[in-house]
């Protein structure tokens, strides 16, 4: 039998609880998203969360644009999808909030500061004060002590922040008291755009190595298969109206795939925007996060390569 275009066994899932951010971060396209502000509602989320169950789907990111801290019955979602993860900027981590999420049942919750640099902080985290983030940082570190969920704090990768390392962080939030607790360190992907930045620089080609590696509820209910799909310029279907099955064996996922095999960017103008540099190349780690998820269609490889490089 022929593999699905789309495999949920294989693809991550995401689903973005609110678009909404109270950041305007420099390597982000908050600043001009193509959708108006949305909060999911609960009936929605609920909606949702039983058809994965029923088709046996974990959650691996509870957002997509905006920060899942903005939604107001956050840990009642997160309960509803066993096993998920929570990536905030932590400019909103009240104590309060701290508790209910240590108590849920995510996996992992990944706190972004990005930088120790107090005067590059602000540059990157357009909005955050890097003095409230890293209280905020400490205080959760506290709140989650014995937890069995995962507390990771993001060192991010760009030009300027190239002399940090993971030590100095582990040392700055005296990690070695927290046993559930490391750094991770994430490239700066050309999430806004394929051009060069002053945050990553020109990319060209299929960043994820296959179109077909996700599948996003957005919060209003559309999905798309792309993570980098921020303006919901891709859609495949409506979690409102559709269930997960109908919407990966739709004919809407054959031609766009037939659309990604001809290069058709008018179809899919996201993907177009990857491949617009045709003289460039991806860089060499890209390429080796590309040929990854070549070789997990075949051998799945994933689980371990995530520990190695934290995609």
């Amino acid at each position: 039998m022929a593999q699905k275009i789309l495999d949920l066994r294989s693809a991550k899932v995401a689903v973005e609880l609110t678009n909404r951010c109270n950041m305007r971060c420099g390597m982000c396209p908050m600043n001009n998203l193509g959708r108006p502000d949305a909060d999911m509602p609960f009936w929605l989320v609920e909606k949702v969360a039983a058809d994965f169950k029923e088709n046996g789907i974990v959650v691996n990111w509870m957002h997509e644009m905006g920060d899942p801290l903005l939604y107001e019955r956050l840990p009642e979602a997160v309960r509803l999808f066993p096993g998920c993860s929570v990536s905030t900027n932590a400019m909103r981590l009240t104590e309060e909030l701290a508790r209910e999420l240590a108590d849920t049942p995510m996996r992992r919750i990944r706190l972004c500061i990005d930088t120790l640099n107090p005067r590059l902080y602000p540059t990157i985290r357009r909005g955050g004060v890097f003095e409230q983030v890293v209280a905020n940082i400490r205080m959760y570190l506290e709140v989650a002590k014995g937890k069995p969920h995962t507390v990771e704090i993001q060192r991010l990768i760009t030009t300027e922040t190239s002399q940090e390392r993971v030590r100095d962080f582990e040392e700055f939030f005296q990690l070695h008291r927290y046993p559930n607790a490391r750094v991770i360190e994430k490239t700066c992907e050309p999430l806004d755009t394929s051009d060069e930045t002053p945050f990553h620089q020109s990319f060209y080609g299929c960043f994820q190595g296959y179109p077909f590696k996700w599948f996003i509820v957005l919060a209003d209910g559309s999905v798309t298969h792309c993570c980098y799909d921020a303006h919901g310029q891709q859609i495949i279907g409506d979690m409102k109206t559709q269930t997960v099955r109908e919407i990966i064996e739709s004919e809407v996922v054959q031609r766009y795939m037939r659309a990604f095999k001809a290069q058709d960017w008018e179809t899919l103008p996201r993907c177009g925007e990857c491949y617009k540099h045709a003289e460039g190349r991806p860089p060499f780690y890209d390429q080796l996060i590309q040929l990854g998820h070549r070789i997990d269609r075949v051998i799945p490889i994933k689980p371990l390569a995530r520990r190695l490089i934290n995609r």
